[in-house]
């Protein structure tokens, strides 16, 4: 069997471990279709069109995270995902309004639409992933060839860029790395010099011939939209991805960026980049330690006192950027309304009360404790004791429960590392 008929199925089989943090660093953004989520923010965002719970697309997005990082195929996916949309309403085709045109639209979920968000996911994420490797490896194999496979589903365009090489640095790569268009199988092969040699291989170089191009955005929508196209010398026609895949999902991850105003979670410093220094750390005051061997309740008491709440008296709570925390005794309570507290944190909790109510930053990020991709907020706040030594306060609050510690740095490896606090979309930093 030849390497590019098993390419997909392999990605499909697979662990890749960029491909991995890739997905896990995308978030979720509510849109009524697709293209409403253009190009680059398409990387950064997870979004099915039309799917506007949150919950839902935390089902669909924690199945997705399951499936790429365990193989799962395309009919064990659909199984576990499909009573859950069901329960849900999501299953069959649905009337749904669009709030802003009014229109009328069927949005449910199908097995063809299912197909092609398990396919388009796994295989975006595989390939981003592959982006990554191949970008560590430039030195000793700077030549990608574009290899598409070669058979009666091929779209024209993909048939024509087949075994064409240009540099990795060449701007071709920035609108053609695959995919490009759902379903889209092709792939990028990374090469040296004695490959070209022996493939008798011309590298090409894009400069020049890159140029833009007005395309309908669909069969039905027939308005045109911006894409980057391809003057082929060879064939003399222009090429272009279709449309909303003008771009390279890879590049678009790894490159920092100043996320938009968008209801979405991307990793704001890839695992790559160094994260910035957190502002001048807060003197940690003996007087917001409570002397340990306290009745539970005082040490909750403690910690509602700084909100404004009490055992009998619960407050919402408004942060620096206006999400609500629910404040009241039943965070330190079970259901049968005893007192429970966090052991080695239990006195500081006046500490974690001031992460949350004057924190240095705050992080979102997906709960990676839970199955279903629960979203937590992460509020983090940087303390000096009294013997110059500098941890965090940690205080981490989501939809099913919430936790708080206080960090100071590893001595063992073992140990947690206050700075893998810091990571997913960073929400709020202190000015």
């Amino acid at each position: 069997m030849t390497r590019g008929a098993v390419d997909l199925a392999h990605a499909f089989g697979l662990e890749p471990e960029e491909a991995v943090k890739y997905f896990e660093s995308k978030g979720y953004a509510i849109t009524w279709g697709w293209r409403d989520l253009w190009q680059q923010a398409q990387a950064k965002a997870f979004t099915v069109a039309g799917v506007t719970q949150v919950d839902v697309l935390q089902d669909i997005r924690g199945e997705l995270d399951k499936a790429i990082k365990g193989g799962t195929t395309f009919a064990d996916f659909r199984a576990n995902l499909q009573p859950m949309l069901e329960r849900k309403g999501w299953w069959g085709k649905l009337a749904q309004t669009d709030l802003e045109t009014g229109e009328m639209a069927g949005k449910g979920l199908t097995p063809r639409r299912l197909q092609t968000i398990f396919q388009t996911n796994v295989q975006t994420s595989y390939m981003a992933g592959h982006y990554r490797t191949m970008m560590a490896n430039v030195a000793d194999r700077p030549h990608w060839k574009y290899v598409a496979i070669l058979d009666g589903r091929t779209r024209p365009a993909h048939r024509l860029l087949h075994g064409r090489v240009f540099r990795y640095d060449d701007p071709f790569w920035d609108a053609f790395y695959p995919p490009n268009g759902f379903n889209c199988r092709c792939r990028v092969d990374a090469l040296d010099r004695a490959d070209l040699v022996d493939g008798n291989l011309v590298e090409s170089s894009s400069e020049g011939r890159l140029t833009t191009v007005d395309i309908p955005r669909s069969r039905r929508d027939r308005q045109p939209v911006e894409v980057t196209g391809y003057r082929d010398p060879v064939s003399g026609k222009t090429i272009a991805p279709d449309p909303g895949w003008s771009y390279n999902p890879g590049k678009s991850w790894v490159r920092p960026f100043t996320p938009e105003r968008l209801d979405a979670l991307p990793s704001t410093f890839p695992r790559s980049m160094p994260l910035p220094p957190l502002p001048p750390a807060a003197t940690l005051e003996g007087a917001k330690i409570l002397p340990p061997g306290q009745p539970p309740q005082q040490y909750a008491e403690a910690f509602l006192r700084m909100f404004g709440a009490d055992k009998d008296k619960a407050v919402v709570y408004r942060d620096v950027v206006g999400n609500e925390l629910q404040i009241n005794a039943g965070l330190f309570q079970t259901g049968a309304g005893k007192w429970k507290v966090a052991g080695d944190n239990a006195s500081a909790g006046e500490l974690l009360a001031t992460a949350a109510m004057d924190p240095d930053e705050i992080w979102v990020d997906w709960d990676t404790r839970s199955a279903a991709g629960r979203l937590v907020r992460r509020y983090v706040r940087e303390l000096d004791t009294d013997e110059g030594q500098r941890g965090l306060a940690v205080l981490e609050y989501g939809p099913t429960g919430w936790t708080g510690a206080v960090l100071f740095p590893a001595k063992s490896a073992g140990e947690a590392s206050p700075e893998a606090q810091r990571r997913g979309y960073l929400l709020y930093k202190r000015q």
